[in-house]
């Protein structure tokens, strides 16, 4: 006797599918962590031409050019430019990610934030100094997690019932 198939599942219900959360809470690391790591790659590459134009000139040979690179330290408003604008695009990743998982959006985040690190610490190789290296992390952490924040804000105000106003005309 064949069994009568299985209602489907209420829309209303509270409950997520945890499969469909399992698949939201991946593509929000994956879609937070390329945010991240790819935009700050180009912005790198970015800064690094405009500085090469900055110290380069036509008659120099890519010998030169290099060795003038490796012995002129960079502007401090082009290093300036460089960390604002990396701290916007890891706020805006972690910002994506939490709009994306929707629930659980710190754990989600967290997990985003370890993998964005764990990539950045292995693209960048030699970066620097530990100090510099460490200090870069931490505030690379705190950026993605701000974002993380306002984005689990935002879900939670779109959550929300609205309210009637205080100041109505009553009918």
């Amino acid at each position: 006797m064949p069994h009568p198939p299985s209602p489907p599942p209420d829309p209303r219900s509270d409950k997520p599918d945890p499969a469909e959360a399992a698949r939201l809470a991946l593509r929000a690391v994956l879609t937070g962590a390329s945010i991240d790591v790819c935009a700050s790659t180009l912005l790198q590459l970015g800064i690094r031409t405009i500085f090469a134009m900055q110290v380069g000139t036509a008659d120099m040979t890519p010998d030169q050019l290099h060795d003038a690179l490796q012995d002129t330290p960079p502007p401090f408003l082009l290093v300036l430019m460089a960390g604002v604008l990396g701290a916007l695009i890891s706020v805006a990743a972690g910002y994506a990610c939490a709009r994306i998982a929707r629930r659980d959006e710190y754990r989600v985040g967290g997990i985003m934030t370890m993998a964005t690190v764990l990539m950045s610490l292995v693209i960048d190789g030699d970066a620097g100094p530990l100090d510099l290296t460490l200090l870069c992390v931490l505030c690379d952490i705190a950026c993605l997690m701000l974002g993380v924040k306002y984005g689990a804000e935002y879900n939670r105000r779109q959550e929300a019932p609205a309210r009637k106003p205080a100041d109505a005309p009553t009918p």
